[in-house]
């Protein structure tokens, strides 16, 4: 009873005026409810309470076109090649159950080691699509209307259908919940256990590469939020994670975590001391600072490396000059428990399959863009940025002039551009704090899609509005957006600005080249700088073979930045760093230390800092501030 289970769905269409009835299939199904749907109209009634004691649903139907829906929970183990079966996540009390069946079992016979020798648990891959993707609980519902005021029920249909205007926000409703379900009473009871007996939660869920998380973990960042060491899966082959890692980095960032681990090198199909340390490498840039190798790799000395860098990257604050909403609404809006297209995905649970449809994120609009825009900021363009959950935007960000911050204890971010991938749904809350910083004289960027609908019921306008006013572009108005041309090309952006300096920018079809134009413009000094032609085009997937790429954290006062050559060409680039700095090179491959080539000089009326970067392939190295404490262990 305390086990996953699916959310099914049993229907029939009726044209009216007619009885229409409708019974559960499966003998042991526990029934949530029943709705009633006007398939031209999307008029929906809740007919739950007519269901009789031998389990049919009947109703009278008026004249048009009717659906009838009732939904169950089918309690049935799913085999284990589909990854089935497994606690309800879900369920506060089945996760208790759990922990008191494994956790504090640990706890009775090693009490003694807890928070010595043992310091952190670890888990592996679980998930909401463990049950053809459909992971549901008894109490959704209860849990639901306690939290929200009144009965979801009406709203089920959206899991499967377009239900007209309300559609986004019913699904972001109730994915959404069951997103916070997933997030509180999974990770967050387990982190509150850790915590009281003396450890970390750590681990990582599955599939982090996917688009869209929904299916999987519900919210890829927000699951996160309770964990003390957020964590990232590598497995296969180097390249596959990397839209993967930044999401997760960006969590413990958001969170003020400062610690956050890589699983890596599992069932690498190829492995070899370049391929190791060209992961390890790529991993660190992006914000991972603790390893848990699947994998022993060939040469006992990345030990040694991966020791300095978590050693220098572990805790103290990210810096980064951009910040990306994570377009989470627009995620959820777009899932939908469809029937599952043919799937390409080898190995167990592949084909057509509820399992690999939800596990490879389902059917995505072309305008979700967030991965493709993330890569082409930090891979292509070397500019480094954050994710930004919309309800940490909301919660934890105020506006500070032409700044966006982040207020955390530690991670204190500030950001000079804030961009809005594309997508169709945004949080009303979110499009809110975006005006204030827009009119405070911020930069906004928006990219392929501008939002059109509330991730909150009957607030659409107030997205609308924000659209109207920050990018000068409305399907209602007259456009008060300038066009711009990007130079020897054939494409094109908008630009809108306010009195106060603030900046609206859309591009609808975002390259490396529009880019560069719209950052130039808005941060015209950037916190980095590397002086050298965008890679472009991005390789990806089994494709990928290293980048140049750089990592900028303050720890105890002092600027620490690393630079990683994962590629196999040598770099030799000069590297304009923000402000007046005394640096020295520290070497993670040997640990000896020597002096920078750094020139000073201004850019802007701001002091920079020019250094040349010489990097062999596939190495790395710091450029630390001189004149600070040495960072504390």
């Amino acid at each position: 009873e305390l086990a996953a289970k699916s959310l099914d769905l049993v229907e029939k269409n009726a044209a009216g005026p007619a009885r229409v009835e409708l019974a559960v299939p499966a003998p042991a199904a526990l029934y949530v409810g029943a709705v009633l749907m006007n398939r031209d109209t999307h008029e929906r009634s809740d007919v739950s309470g007519r269901r009789s004691p031998a389990g049919v649903v009947a109703c009278d139907v008026p004249a048009g076109r009717w659906k009838l829906m009732a939904f169950y929970l089918n309690p049935a183990f799913r085999p284990a090649s589909q990854k089935g079966g497994g606690v309800d996540f879900l369920d506060h009390e089945a996760v208790a159950t759990y922990i008191a069946m494994s956790f504090q079992k640990y706890y009775d016979h090693l009490k003694d080691y807890f928070g010595t020798v043992i310091k952190r648990t670890f888990y592996d891959e679980p998930s909401m699509h463990l049950v053809d993707g459909r992971m549901w609980t008894p109490h959704f519902n209860e849990e639901f209307e306690r939290k929200h005021g009144y009965s979801p029920m009406t709203l089920y249909p959206a899991l499967w259908y377009d239900i007209g205007p309300e559609t986004a926000a019913a699904r972001n409703a109730l994915f959404g919940f069951r997103a916070d379900l997933y997030a509180e009473n999974y990770v967050g009871q387990v982190a509150a256990w850790c915590a009281d007996h003396g450890i970390k939660m750590a681990g990582h869920q599955d599939q982090e590469e996917v688009p869209n998380p929904v299916a999987v973990t519900g919210d890829l960042m927000k699951v996160f939020k309770h964990q003390q060491v957020p964590g990232v899966d590598d497995i296969y082959y180097p390249g596959r994670t990397l839209v993967g890692y930044k999401v997760v980095t960006s969590a413990a960032y958001n969170y003020d975590w400062p610690e956050c681990i890589a699983e890596t090198f599992a069932a690498y199909r190829v492995m070899n001391p370049t391929i190791a340390l060209r992961t390890i490498m790529d991993q660190f840039a992006i914000g991972v600072n603790m390893q848990m190798d699947a994998r022993r790799t060939a040469d006992p000395g990345t030990d040694r490396i991966v020791g300095r860098l978590g050693y220098l990257l572990r805790g103290g604050r990210h810096v980064a000059d951009v910040a990306v909403l994570y377009p989470i609404a627009s995620l959820q809006s777009a899932y939908r428990f469809a029937e599952p297209v043919p799937s390409s995905r080898p190995g167990p649970g592949g084909g057509s399959t509820g399992f690999a449809y939800s596990v490879e994120g389902g059917i995505l609009p072309a305008d979700i863009d967030y991965q493709e825009i993330g890569e082409m900021l930090y891979r292509g363009l070397r500019v480094d940025y954050t994710y930004l959950h919309p309800e940490v935007l909301t919660e934890r960000c105020s506006v500070d002039g032409a700044r966006l911050v982040l207020n955390n204890a530690v991670n204190r971010e500030e950001f000079r551009v804030l961009i809005l991938p594309g997508g169709d749904t945004l949080s009303a809350d979110a499009a809110r704090t975006i005006l204030q910083f827009y009119r405070a004289g911020g930069t906004v960027i928006g990219t392929t899609r501008l939002p059109s609908h509330a991730a909150e019921f009957k607030r659409d306008g107030e997205v609308r509005a924000m659209v109207d006013e920050v990018f000068g572009v409305s399907e209602d108005n007259p456009m008060t957006a300038e066009i711009t041309i990007v130079p020897d090309d054939f494409k094109s952006y908008f630009t809108h600005r306010n009195a106060a300096g603030g900046r609206g920018y859309f591009l609808p079809r975002p390259d490396e080249r529009t880019l560069e134009a719209v950052l130039r413009q808005a941060d015209p000094v950037r916190d980095v700088e590397v002086q050298a032609p965008a890679l472009w085009p991005l390789k990806r997937g089994q494709a990928y073979d290293g980048a140049l790429t750089y990592l900028h954290k303050v720890r105890d006062g002092r600027d620490i930045y690393y630079f990683a050559n994962s590629a196999d060409t040598p770099v030799d680039v000069k590297v304009v760093l923000r402000g007046g700095h005394d640096l020295a090179i520290w070497n993670p491959h040997t640990g000896e230390r020597e002096a920078a080539d750094a020139v000073r000089s201004g850019a802007a009326d701001q002091a920079v800092t020019t250094v040349r970067l010489v990097l062999p392939p596939v190495r790395s190295e710091f450029l630390i501030e001189e004149n600070g404490p040495a960072p504390a262990p």
